[in-house]
């Protein structure tokens, strides 16, 4: 057995010391000679000789094929040999670029004298290497921050020494400078995770000192101490969180100038990418302000995608006009697609798609309410090729299969005899073929009979046969079709087979008329807007034939991007032609060609360090050629790669529809590799009131990155008002205002003109004053939601005292107000959150959906919060209102004593009994839905707003004709006015109103919906002394 063999390392000492050694070790060549086995047995011939320059192998030894005439330097040796003593004599172990070799059968007693000297020789010749490691490791260390790459670089060469040297260097004479560099080396092989962020940390401070004075005045106001340590930390990868207003511009100009100032770059070294042109510009003319340089400039991706082509091919590329103009792009995809409809096969694919496949097609049962499934109805706008509005997709695809066949038909038109009476309104089957006396009925059912859970399944069937026997009693003839039948593909098969009965004539349709519908109905138009965004994303994707089929199969419905993606592949491949004809790129051929140079290492990168601004918005391939460039940038004269500074919100990641993907910040270490992560949370735009609000509303999507942001200002008051005021409600006497935008404009203005004579202008950061106006911004989701330029003239001409200004909620990001005013906070399909569902193929297309629900457009609304300075201002009409304003109503009402209004105020403003008590209101029939004062002929009565999908009513109050609602007590319906409290008990078995009758028995309730012999009827009563009221209800 091999005994366990002693490493041998010399430690190199001064040069007097390597001196000695090499004087002790000169003369004489010293030789290890064989055993008396190797001499006698062994092919080996003479002896293994030691002198200055390295070992001398007998002869015999042919397998090493670095030694030179038998010489192996001692530089070749990568550790000292090895000796194991054996029964045959001792055998030297050594290592050659890696590769064990053994010299067998070695003598003994010379082998024991020489092992030291073996050792000495070998670190005479290794010990000026290691001084120099660890003198550079220590000078690393100190003049710049350890990256992740440099650790690991480091940490690799520190155990590959620590291998050569230890233990045996402990057992070996070393001179004071290689014992003191073993140590350290020692130390740099036991480094803790603990101990590398003390390092980073000391590098940090010293830095922060160094260059405290630039940092002072690098910027108006100095940088704060979290904003300084992001300009110095400087890992491979960097995140940077900057919450809104914390100043993240200020970060970007104070890194780069002290990239230059520190000396560890020049300005060509450094690459700055802002978001689009405007914010490059304004990022160079910071930078000019600041640093008094032209020498560092930000581009766009799209200018470094220029500069990039430019280079490699030696000429600029010519650029389409449409990248600048969507105007002229949509026209020329539009034209296209005319073009295209006058091919038949292609018309007949546009009329399937249309027909079936334009609506995202859900199920009733899919719902838990009916009052959600109207929703989805309404704000998808399902309608027939006829623009009928309908209330499944089974009459959709029923009056469709009509239309197009030419056979006439009426929907939900009255029943041609006259059933209504007092109770009831006019019986309308689903369609009437006129030309041949048939009725269509379509239930929702399915196989066994179930209707969706919100359906009351024994009223249904009780209304089935009703109808039955109805048609049956007045000879009428109705076709019932099925749920079922639809969900299996089975519905036009089965209404066809039944049509046969009655001799129906087919008279399809010309194409011409078809086409005339859809673009009255402007669905060509939307198809083509909608093909000219596909057509960017589809490109940036940069699919081959395999991605898009597995597009297809993760698809919610594959059939119905199948059907869309046929229609959009030819409009594709023209646009291809014609920019390929015009010697065009656009910008999705800008990034992927550069992205390519790059990858191919056409183009050499000249950049060390890469900033990115607005990170969040980024999208994957911008975010692929951003990695590129950094892993190519090692391959010039430095080996060193660059380093990536991104800087971003994922709280304000709002471009998805463009193709931005949160998760690449969200998820940034999982993309990119190791990073330094840090946050900005000191944010010096709006006080902590504004502030509380806008984080807790953000916080409540798990996915979003946890933040403490904090406030500058502080303040005591709520900084977010709601008011509460109806769309149609005009001005009164108590508020004389025509609107709500005009009642909250008074408000600020009433506010600062308050304030002016005792507030400073530090405390509100826009008291008014001769020199400037009060700054308002009026936010909305959509821009049809806000004034038009007239009516903004007439109310800046109106509140001289504020300056107004009307944006998007997108296009207000990156600005700030000193108070904002936020409109159109609905629901609906152009409500807030948008309900509208996305088309299959753009969703397909677009960076994975997050699985948090409206996670998107929480963020938005979070942007339109954080717009303002001092205040912000929420207009909602309760009867119709967003989610989003219900969330900060109960925010409010979840206060505390430490927090009295959780920085949501409700008792600004004066607000009527409706708009108070919206969740009273609440539609009986639908449950989603919300009853509105309505008028009729036979007076006011309250609908539903899902009408004419849910048409349930109710009346006022009798007395003072208020609203009622059903869900203050179980059993009663109860007057919203407190000062009437008029109540009404309700029918257990029903829950329709009961009424006060008299019998000869005395007076009792009766159920409103007691119809006598007809059915349905109710019959249920209770005598007037058994009702129990609850003690505060007044009948």
């Amino acid at each position: 057995m091999r005994s366990k063999p002693t490493p041998v390392i010399t430690s190199t000492v001064a040069q007097s010391t390597e001196q000695s050694q090499n004087t002790h070790i000169t003369g004489t060549q010293d030789r290890i000679a064989l055993s008396w086995f190797g001499r006698w047995f062994s092919r080996l011939q003479g002896s293994i000789g030691l002198n200055a320059h390295g070992i001398t192998l007998p002869k015999g030894v042919t397998s090493i094929r670095e030694a030179n005439n038998q010489l192996l330097s001692w530089q070749q040796l990568d550790s000292p040999p090895l000796f194991e003593w054996r029964w045959l004599g001792a055998t030297m172990t050594f290592r050659v670029k890696g590769a064990v070799y053994d010299i067998h059968f070695l003598g003994y007693r010379s082998t024991a004298r020489c092992v030291k000297q073996v050792q000495r020789l070998w670190a005479a010749h290794h010990q000026q290497a290691l001084l120099q490691f660890v003198s550079r490791v220590e000078h690393v260390i100190q003049v710049r921050y350890l990256r992740q790459s440099r650790l690991q670089a480091i940490q690799a060469r520190v155990i590959r020494e620590f291998e050569r040297w230890l233990p045996w260097s402990e057992n070996v004479a070393l001179g004071d400078d290689i014992k003191t560099a073993l140590r350290k080396l020692c130390t740099m092989h036991s480094w803790s995770d603990e101990g590398i962020d003390s390092l980073r940390e000391n590098y940090v401070q010293q830095q922060l000192s160094t260059y405290g004075d630039f940092f002072a005045q690098v910027e108006s106001n100095p940088l704060t101490d979290k904003q300084r340590r992001a300009c110095v930390i400087d890992d491979d990868n960097n995140l940077l969180l900057a919450g809104a207003g914390t100043g993240k511009t200020s970060v970007m100009v104070g890194r780069a100038g002290y990239l230059v100032v520190s000396g560890q770059a020049q300005p060509a070294d450094i690459l700055l990418l802002a978001y689009g042109k405007k914010a490059a510009s304004e990022m160079n003319e910071r930078i000019q302000y600041t640093l008094a340089t032209d020498d560092i400039k930000a581009s766009t991706f799209h200018s470094l995608g220029l500069k990039i082509i430019a280079e490699v091919e030696g000429r600029k590329p010519s650029l389409s006009p449409w990248v600048n103009d969507d105007k002229a792009k949509n026209k020329w995809v539009q034209d296209t697609l005319e073009i295209l409809i006058d091919q038949s096969a292609y018309r007949a694919q546009l009329f399937e798609y249309f027909s079936h496949y334009y609506y995202v097609q859900k199920s009733p049962f899919d719902f838990t309410s009916e009052g959600d499934y109207f929703a989805y109805l309404h704000d998808n706008d399902i309608r027939t090729l006829k623009g009928e509005r309908v209330k499944s997709f089974g009459e959709l695809y029923i009056a469709n299969w009509l239309f197009k066949n030419g056979i006439e038909y009426g929907y939900e038109v009255n029943y041609e005899f006259d059933v209504a009476n007092s109770d009831f309104s006019q019986y309308q089957p689903d369609f009437y073929l006129s030309e041949y006396g048939v009725y269509i009925e379509y239930y929702g059912i399915d196989e066994r009979g179930n209707t969706a859970t919100y359906v009351d399944n024994t009223a249904y069937h009780d209304g089935i046969k009703w109808k039955r026997e109805l048609h049956k009693t007045r000879g009428t003839v109705c076709i019932e079709l099925f749920y079922f039948q639809h969900k299996n593909a089975q519905l036009l098969p089965e209404l066809e087979r039944l049509l046969q009965a009655f001799d129906v004539v087919y008279s399809p349709l010309p194409d011409e008329a078809i086409l005339a519908t859809l673009h009255e109905l402007n669905r060509v138009t939307e198809l083509a807007s909608l093909f000219s965004q596909l057509i960017s994303l589809y490109k940036a994707a940069c699919l081959d034939e395999n991605g898009v089929e597995q597009m297809f199969v993760n698809a919610a419905d594959s059939q119905q991007v199948r059907s869309a993606f046929a229609l959009l592949r030819p409009i594709y491949d023209a646009y291809q032609q014609h920019l390929n004809t015009a010697r065009e790129i656009d910008f999705e051929d800008m990034i992927a060609t550069a992205l390519r140079y790059v990858q191919q290492g056409q183009f050499t990168v000249p950049w060390r360090y890469i900033m990115v601004d607005e990170f969040q918005d980024i999208s994957e391939p911008r975010a692929r050629l951003v990695k590129a460039l950094r892993d190519a940038s090692g391959q010039g004269s430095s080996n060193t790669l660059a380093s990536i500074f991104c800087v971003g919100d994922d709280w304000q990641a709002i471009y998805r529809f463009s193709g931005a993907d949160v998760s690449l910040t969200t998820h940034f270490r999982d993309y990119f590799g190791s990073a330094a992560e840090n946050t900005l949370d000191l944010t010096f735009r709006f006080n902590n009131q504004i502030g509380h609000v806008a984080t807790q509303f953000i916080s409540q999507n798990p996915a979003q990155l946890k933040k403490d942001l904090r406030s500058f200002v502080q303040v005591a008051q709520p900084g977010v008002s709601i008011l509460r005021r109806g769309s149609q409600q005009g001005a009164t006497i108590d508020e004389p205002s025509a609107n709500a935008t005009e009642q909250a404009l008074t408000a600020i203005a009433m506010r600062y003109k308050a304030d002016a004579g005792t507030v400073s202008r530090d405390d509100t950061s826009a008291v008014n004053s001769t020199s400037s106006r009060i700054s308002v911004f009026l936010l909305a989701r959509f821009w049809f939601q806000l004034p038009d330029q007239s009516t903004l003239g007439m109310l800046n001409a109106k509140y001289p005292s504020l300056h107004i200004e009307c944006l998007s909620f997108h296009a207000a990001k990156g600005k700030e107000a000193d108070c904002v005013v936020i409109m159109g906070m609905t629901k609906g399909q152009h409500g807030f959150p948008a309900s509208k569902i996305t088309p299959p193929l753009l969703e397909a297309l677009l960076p994975k959906l997050e699985a948090y629900p409206f996670a998107e457009e929480r963020r938005l609304f979070y942007v339109a919060l954080t717009r303002a300075k001092n205040r912000v201002y929420v207009l909602a009409d309760m009867s119709n209102v967003s989610p989003f304003v219900v969330e900060l109503i109960e925010q409010a009402s979840q206060a505390n004593g430490a927090n009295e209004t959780n920085g949501v105020e409700l008792a600004e403003f004066t607000t009527s009994l409706v708009q108070r008590l919206f969740a009273d209101i609440n539609c009986a029939s639908c449950e989603t839905g919300t009853l509105n004062e309505k008028s009729g002929k036979f007076g006011a009565f309250y609908g539903c707003t899902h009408f004419p999908l849910c048409t349930h009513t109710e009346s006022g109050c009798v007395r003072c004709q208020s609203p009622m609602t059903r869900t203050r007590y179980i059993g009663f319906k109860v007057c919203l006015d407190a000062s009437c409290g008029h109540s009404v008990p309700l029918c257990p078995e029903c829950n329709g109103d009961m009424q006060l009758r008299q019998s000869a028995r005395g007076a009792f309730w009766g159920c409103a919906n007691y119809r006598g012999k007809e059915q349905p009827s109710c019959q249920h009563t209770v005598d007037q002394s058994a009702l129990s009221l609850p003690a505060d209800l007044v009948v």
